[in-house]
């Protein structure tokens, strides 16, 4: 059952001492104060996780967060991730500040979905258990919530069936965790364990991790996962909603801490994006350009809050924003965020991540309204369009925070949009690109018909697109309207050497075997270089060309010299040759070029390699 996906991740909220503890308690069998100090104190500090069993037989992860006020910093991060709420509100005590503002939380979070567990009724009598119900029915109607109300004791077990079965419910349509598709694990513990090594601690967030992949961090390590455990049972695999732990290896312990992100590939940290922001019907107006607590994942960092237009953000609205934070973070687009004031350190709002990527001294409203569509039809030509190139399916999902298929297919779908082996791009732009490079190889062709080749990158750079579009581009090409070897890139029809060129190149050569090891100065151009290329000719010097015969026979003389005197000087060349000074000094610097001898003073002496 621990490597059955999660049907539900579940996060109780509520003031201090409503009975949150005790019910998840009373509900699992478990109990998520695992602190002395919780213990100690009476309360919740940091999160505790345990599994339910549905009594339909689904599993749900119950994240118990703690409610006293000093530990809102830790319920932010226990309620990140989760999909529906469990409300704790006590019949004895009724709605308190705690229960305002965890609900509050939850709601910036966009977790709408509930169930208002009424507790200690047996600490009560009706009359107070059912003005303790209307007060909070009031409650929820004053901050737009809709979610059943179920009188339980965590104590007696009363009722408790009858929120089992609402949270049942719950869990026959739960919101959608990709189990494909990037894995993320934002980690609220890390700790040593004798005999096992790292381990960390976390809701997976989406995706899926098996023992014996490698993740990633934002910083560069590349840890590898030796064991998992989900609930406290071994697993091979985590599941998206599960409470997970993994067992690392490749990692120094003080390495990994409480609010790094582990991911199945590597992902930067942004220290800017832009977003929708939502302020709270009881906050103040906040200002453009406030300075705020800003709570992701495990992580919370100091960030400033730019408006769209400037001014004030009333009580109850929202707008556009760029947050810029004072250390980064792995944020993806769709991602909630909560925002708390520095003073007094109390929930102001929230917001959705909507551009993790932005450009511009400010928001670009329409393409970020594009993206709040969700309209991936509208949304993928115009992520293209600003990214300038090509991106893989697995890019586009990353920046636009959708699933590498349904990005796919919206790019299939649209007229404007083609693809290039792995790469998407507009389609104006490969064709302006294809254009691009066919023109430089017909310039290339007509200007250099010996070698009518582009090298790989001298082709790229030709299309104007990025490398990975441009080698897709290519290989779309290849074998029809150009084609790629070794040698570079070319046009078919240049493959074939002009008639006038190849009459060229014959009379050079013939002249040059005629004049041997004295060969006539020339000027560079298109028939030497096919001579060159092809390996029938040598180069001496600038305008000194001479036949490969005459080449192979002067190194030979060179190297029979050299074995029977074990040296060779200019003058001892000369006369060997019979020739003058000038062409022998032109031989031997060609024998140095070839390695085949080394200059030692005066004179050469063959490499190691011509000694036999």
């Amino acid at each position: 059952m621990g490597e059955r996906p999660v049907a539900l991740t579940i996060g109780t909220a509520g003031h201090v001492d409503h009975g949150k503890t005790t019910l998840v308690r009373r509900l699992t069998g478990t109990d998520t104060d695992r602190l002395e100090e919780e213990h100690r104190r009476g309360i919740s500090i940091v999160p505790g996780y345990a599994e339910l069993v549905l009594p339909g037989g689904r599993r749900a992860s119950l994240v118990d967060v703690p409610g006293h006020e000093r530990f809102v910093k830790n319920m932010v991060a226990g309620s990140t991730g989760v999909d529906a709420f469990l409300l704790v509100i006590a019949a004895d005590d009724g709605v308190m500040p705690q229960t305002r503002e965890h609900l509050d939380v939850l709601r910036v979070l966009g977790v709408e979905r509930g169930v208002v567990a009424l507790t200690k009724i047996d600490a009560v009598d009706a009359e107070t258990a059912e003005l303790a119900r209307l007060e909070a029915e009031e409650f929820l109607e004053e901050s737009g919530v809709r979610a059943p109300i179920v009188p339980v004791s965590g104590v007696t077990g009363e009722g408790v069936d009858e929120l089992l079965a609402a949270l049942d419910e719950l869990a026959g349509s739960p919101a959608a965790r990709p189990a494909s598709g990037l894995a993320r694990l934002p980690v609220d513990r890390a700790f040593v364990l004798k005999g096992i090594g790292l381990v960390v601690t976390g809701t997976l967030w989406s995706g899926s991790i098996r023992v014996g992949d490698t993740l990633y961090t934002s910083s560069g390590l590349r840890p590898r996962v030796r064991g998992i455990q989900n609930h406290g049972r071994p697993a091979e695999v985590a599941y998206p909603g599960a409470r997970t732990a993994l067992d690392l290896a490749g990692v120094e312990a003080q390495e990994i801490e409480p609010g790094e992100v582990l991911l199945s590939r590597p992902v930067p940290a942004t220290g800017l994006f832009d977003a929708r922001v939502r302020l709270l019907e009881s906050a103040r107006p906040l200002r453009h350009g406030t300075r705020v607590r800003l709570h992701h994942g495990t992580r919370s960092v100091n960030a400033r809050v730019r408006l769209l237009g400037g001014g004030e953000l009333e009580p109850g609205s929202d707008a556009l924003a760029r947050v810029r934070l004072e250390e980064p973070l792995v944020a993806l687009p769709k991602d909630r965020f909560v925002l708390r004031s520095l003073t007094p350190q109390v929930t102001i709002g929230g917001g959705t991540v909507l551009d993790i990527a932005p450009s511009g001294r400010r928001p670009d409203r329409e393409w970020l309204e594009t993206l709040e569509s969700g309209d991936l039809g509208r949304i993928v030509p115009r992520a293209l369009a600003r990214a300038g190139g090509g991106m893989a399916a697995e890019d586009l999902a990353l920046v636009l925070g959708r699933e590498p298929g349904e990005v796919a297919e919206a790019a299939g779908r649209a007229p404007e949009v083609v693809r290039a082996g792995p790469v998407y791009a507009l389609r104006g732009a490969v064709e302006e690109a294809k254009g691009r490079l066919l023109e430089a190889l017909r310039r290339r062709a007509r200007e250099h018909p010996e070698s009518p080749e582009l090298s790989v990158a001298e082709a790229r750079q030709a299309t104007g697109l990025p490398d990975a579009l441009a080698d897709a581009l290519l290989e779309e090409l290849s074998g029809g309207v150009v084609r790629v070897s070794g040698q570079g890139v070319l046009l078919p029809e240049a493959a074939g050497v002009p008639p006038e060129l190849e009459a060229e190149a014959r009379r050079i050569l013939e002249r040059l075997r005629a004049a041997g090891h004295e060969p006539p100065a020339l000027e560079p151009g298109p028939a030497l270089a096919l001579l060159l290329r092809r390996g029938e000719v040598v180069r001496l010097s600038e305008k000194m060309y001479a036949a490969g015969e005459a080449a192979a026979s002067v190194m030979d003389e060179i190297k029979a010299v050299c074995r029977e005197e074990g040296e060779i000087s200019l003058a001892r060349l000369r006369d060997r040759l019979g020739t003058s000074r000038k062409y022998a000094q032109a031989w031997l610097e060609y024998a140095d070029a070839q390695k085949i001898t080394v200059r030692t003073g005066d004179v050469r002496v063959l490499t190691r390699k011509h000694r036999r």
